[in-house]
């Protein structure tokens, strides 16, 4: 993934987050890998954040008690980095568990048996209905036709952060959709 020009504020602000920690040799090595997440997720996790995010990834599918994307961000003083605000959620089941790619819509039924219990879920994403009339004698039955399908991406996870709430140097991140068993990722504007 490249950093577009839009992400380039949140790299010169990841470097002034940086700037704040004083690197020795050893400390190059030993990289607080939970500050390294909050500026990769800020920044779309670009291709040298491949560490963070499998970091990020092992945490929250931990089992059987899944972490939060990352933990403590330790600034030089010692005190918590805490100029970030996170949002984070486990879709569970229904439609906000699958995602289609930009300019198709979701569709998503939910099948049960006559006592109301979950049998299954039909999805994928389409760009646009076209309606068919049939007719046999004299009954027209109007038919759906779901054009350009494709199968629909599960998700499991998603995420977005801002950081510096509330400050001149605010940035928020995109809504990260996420499917931690296949490596899917999308993006979707707030």
């Amino acid at each position: 993934m490249k950093i577009s020009a839009i992400k380039k504020p949140i790299l010169s602000l990841g470097v002034a987050c940086l700037c704040g920690f004083v690197f020795q040799p050893q400390d190059a090595r030993a990289f607080d890998m939970d500050c390294k997440v909050i500026l990769c997720i800020a920044g779309g996790f670009p291709a040298q954040c491949g560490d963070a995010y499998s970091y990020m990834i092992s945490r929250i599918t931990r089992w059987p008690t899944p972490l939060p994307p990352f933990g403590f961000c330790a600034m030089s003083n010692g005190a918590e980095y805490t100029g970030h605000d996170v949002n984070y959620s486990y879709p569970g089941q229904g439609p906000q568990a699958y995602d289609c790619p930009e300019g198709k819509q979701l569709f998503y039924r939910r099948e049960e048996d006559s006592d109301g219990n979950f049998q299954g879920e039909t999805t994928f994403c389409f760009t646009h209905i076209t309606q068919v009339r049939d007719t046999s004698g004299d009954e027209v039955v109007w038919r759906t036709i779901y054009e350009n399908q494709s199968n629909a991406q599960p998700v499991n996870f998603q995420l977005s952060i801002t950081i510096e709430p509330g400050t001149d140097i605010e940035y928020k991140s995109p809504l990260f959709r996420i499917h931690t068993g296949s490596g899917y990722v999308s993006q979707r504007p707030l």
